[in-house]
């Protein structure tokens, strides 16, 4: 025999192992199964059986509560009872009527064994009639079994009477007038409520094992009545005084209080033990039947059979066992000669090869051996030529990374330099000096930080870093890595090729430069024709001005033209003649012939001074209309630039911890009252879960009223607007969202105004643009708030649509990028 192959060595514990698995495993199972059939059986009867327990009792239980309250009812109707109680209620003091009526009341209780006491309680509650005589003229107003007994018939539930101490159930009916239905009284019979007990319990009896027990089925069953407020209302067989006492918690008694559903299976009772039990819910009452066996005696028969299963498995196993134990002995015997042969091939033996004349399976795995042997010899020769190819390869390889344009290099976890192809040459150093030196040792910026980064995982694969050569030129280098990781996952390597582009950054740089000079040009040129209209307005004014200036100064020199002081001669001439009396009926005809002439020409002359008047008042009213747009021009013209100078001179935030909450509030109480003039209305929506973010508060309180101001113009426009006789007033909504998962924090600017077109969104935040047709807009406003908000790496989208309305979206990170920037290296 080999020496480590025998019946108990590997392969032969295998097969004795297979051998006893595929023969006892079988047995176990159908073990198993008819233990698990003959329990579910068991638990099948039984609950069957607790189930048809529980409605037996349940419809003697209800037969009790019908019985009574038929009682009730039917006592309640009696005629005697009507006529003494109407009696009584008049002359509640006639003794003898009270004493027929006791003693009819005795006899009524005396009908039924199980009746404790039947009393009549009038209109004001008080007992007046009683079987027992101790009851009369207790005041029972309060009891519910006459407030509800006076509408109809009432069952109380399970109670202690205050005076007995007896455990009773009320019947309560009311007593009425038979003409008419007039309420007399309330009838009640008390009822023992101890027959329940006897009904769920059994009665006792004296039996010699187990003095006391109960007649149910073995030690562990009980029958028991819960009540609506969880309380046990009959005895229970392992409590002392449980009724009225103990409290039942229970699943099954849960469900029927809650949903009236009705439970049967296992279940943990009131102490605290698995039962098979079954509930019937009383619905009349609200009381919750439970009929409940112990687990452990219900499943005791099946325990013989249990045992005598095990007796028979295990003498199965023990003949398996032998048996076992002799087939593998005929099996393993045949392997030792393939242990043999699979030592000298382990050896380097190829041409041993192993003779056998078995014709089972054996003598194929005796076959299948040789032929391994041959296909063994063949692999070999093949890897023999396969090493050559590689070396060749190899040599390919190498090859190609020496004449490689690019630097491509590996480090190792530590950011080491572990190989590096001959193109660091042209940086000035060579491949045996930059062997095992950090990347750190080339890098402009050498902090430990950027291997760290480069390594780790999650770190972007491609970009840029700034590289000292030898002679300590800074070259910008596109770097570009990706980790090899072997086959547990863990990182052994990073592979990386850098393309140096410092020509190509310079070239950009040029191409930046010109860029920008065309910017410049372009915004030259919007300046030039935003300004060149209000200036093209100032001289076309001007000049009307002047030509007016010209025509009013040439009228006024027709004014001094006039001969008014020749006219003044004359009259004083006149005047003076007139002075001499002589004179006086000699020159009347003169005198008036001189007279008419003069009021002929100052006639004349007043024409035209009137004439002159109209002129010089045209013209002045054009000449203050022309004057009036040339301020307005100005004053544009000052605004634009103005507008221009701020757009030029964004100064870099201020930041500090603020609320969004209280940057609106702050903007709101300051133009809120000036919006309401103009007929609009101001609603808040502010998010209280907003948290407060880094902010320029003074800036960004110019973006929003920037945006607000727009909002309440596009408002305007449409705000006075009536359709079909109603006014229609705008709406600003300003409020605040936090989204969490993108850490944004939002500001948002709703209005309900004209909106804008499609064509016009994209163009609102370029400079001098501007949909106002009032001329009051430079185009400058949102421009500016946009720079501001970039400037707080931010973000403003807009949502628009015409005719109904704008939406401005303000987007602030709660960290800035500043703050998320990890220096790898100098860009």
């Amino acid at each position: 025999m080999v020496k480590g192959v025998n019946l108990f060595s590997g392969i032969g514990r295998k097969l004795l192992c297979w051998f006893l698995s595929l023969s006892i495993f079988p047995i176990m199972v159908v073990a198993i199964l008819t233990y698990q059939y003959a329990r579910e059986t068991i638990k099948n009867e039984l609950l069957n059986e607790e189930a048809f327990l529980a409605e037996g009792i349940k419809n003697h239980i209800q037969t009790i509560l019908n019985a009574g309250e038929y009682s009730s009812q039917f006592f309640a109707s009696d005629e005697f009872i009507r006529r003494h109680l109407e009696i009584l209620n008049h002359n509640p003091n006639d003794k003898r009527v009270v004493k027929k009526f006791n003693d009819y009341m005795v006899y009524k209780t005396n009908l039924n064994k199980d009746f404790y006491e039947t009393f009549i309680l009038n209109q004001a509650g008080i007992t007046i009639a009683s079987s027992n005589e101790n009851s009369i003229g207790r005041i029972e107003f309060g009891a519910d079994y006459f407030t509800y007994g006076k509408g109809g018939p009432y069952i109380k539930d399970v109670y202690r009477d205050e005076n007995t101490g007896e455990f009773s159930i009320a019947f309560a009916a009311p007593v009425l007038k038979k003409r008419g239905g007039k309420f007399l009284g309330v009838l009640v019979i008390r009822y023992n409520a101890n027959k329940l007990n006897e009904i769920t319990a059994g009665k006792k009896v004296d039996v010699k094992e187990d003095v006391g027990t109960f007649l149910r089925r073995g030690k562990t069953s009980e029958a028991y009545i819960v009540n609506e407020n969880h309380t046990m209302i009959t005895g229970s067989r392992f409590k002392e005084n449980a009724i009225l006492r103990q409290l039942v918690n229970t699943e099954p008694v849960t469900t029927a209080l809650n949903s009236g559903k009705e439970v049967v299976g296992v279940y943990k009772n009131y102490m605290g033990n698995n039962v098979i039990g079954a509930t019937r819910y009383l619905k009349k009452m609200g009381w919750v039947l439970l009929v409940e066996t112990d687990e452990s005696e219900a499943y005791s028969p099946i325990s013989t059979f249990k045992y005598r299963a095990i007796t028979v498995v295990g003498i199965c196993i023990i003949g398996v066992i032998f048996i076992s134990f002799f087939v593998s002995r005929g099996i393993i015997n045949p392997i030792i000669l393939l242990v043999n042969g699979m030592k000298r091939v382990a050896e380097g033996d190829l041409n041993f090869r192993i003779e056998s004349r078995l014709k089972d399976e054996l003598g194929e795995l005796v076959a299948s051996f040789n032929l391994m042997t041959d296909d063994i010899k063949d692999a070999r020769e093949k890897l023999l030529k396969l090493k050559t190819d590689l070396e060749e390869r190899k040599e390919y390889l190498e090859s190609i990374l020496k004449n490689a344009n690019e630097l491509i290099f590996t480090l190792d976890v530590k950011g080491n330099f572990t190989f590096i192809n001959p193109k660091i040459k042209e940086w000035g150093y060579t491949e045996i000096e930059l062997i095992g030196q950090s990347l750190t040792s080339i890098l402009l910026n050498k902090s430990q930080e950027n291997i760290d980064q480069i390594i780790h995982d999650g770190f972007r694969k491609i970009f840029e870093v700034a590289v000292l050569d030898k002679q300590g030129n800074v070259r910008n280098v596109l770097l570009s890595t990706s980790s090899v990781k072997n086959k547990e996952g863990q990182l052994t390597s990073v592979l990386g090729i850098a393309n140096d582009v410092t020509e190509l950054r310079k070239l950009e740089q040029k191409l930046v430069q010109s860029d920008r000079l065309a910017s410049i040009g372009q915004l030259v040129a919007g300046i030039a024709h935003e300004i060149n209209n209000p200036i093209g307005v100032i001289y076309l004014y001007s000049t009307e001005s002047l030509r007016l200036f010209e025509k009013v100064t040439n009228t006024l020199k027709l004014i001094s033209s006039i001969p008014l002081s020749e006219d003044t001669r004359r009259l004083n001439e006149v005047v003076a003649y007139l002075g001499r009396e002589a004179n006086i009926e000699l020159g009347k005809n003169t005198l008036r012939k001189e007279l008419l002439s003069v009021a002929d020409d100052l006639d004349k002359y007043c024409k035209e001074i009137a004439q002159i008047y109209n002129v010089i008042g045209k013209t002045r009213s054009y000449l203050h209309e022309y004057l009036e747009g040339s301020v307005k021009e100005s004053v544009r013209c000052k605004e634009l630039i103005s507008g221009l100078l701020d757009f030029s001179r964004q100064k870099k935030p201020e930041m500090n911890l603020f609320n969004a909450n209280n940057l609106v509030e702050n903007v709101l109480n300051i133009v809120e009252k000036q919006y309401r003039k103009e007929k609009i209305e101001v609603v808040r929506m502010l998010d209280p879960n907003v948290p407060d973010v880094m902010m320029d508060t003074r800036q960004m309180e110019q973006v929003i009223i920037n945006i607000t101001n727009n909002a309440v113009f596009a408002m305007k426009e449409v705000a006075g607007d009536e359709h079909f006789g109603v006014h229609r007033k705008g709406v600003l909504t300003v409020g605040t969202n936090f989204h969490a998962d993108k850490n944004l924090v939002e500001i948002f600017i709703k209005d309900t105004g004209i909106g804008i077109s499609k064509s016009d969104v994209g163009k609102i935040f370029d400079p001098f643009f501007t949909t106002r047709k009032d001329g009051k807009g430079t185009g400058l406003g949102l421009s500016i708030s946009y720079g501001i908000v970039k400037m707080h790496d931010g973000g403003i989208e807009v949502e628009s649509e015409l005719g109904r309305g704008t939406n401005f979206r303000i987007l602030l990170p709660l960290k800035s990028k500043k703050e998320h920037e990890v220096s790898v290296v100098k860009l």
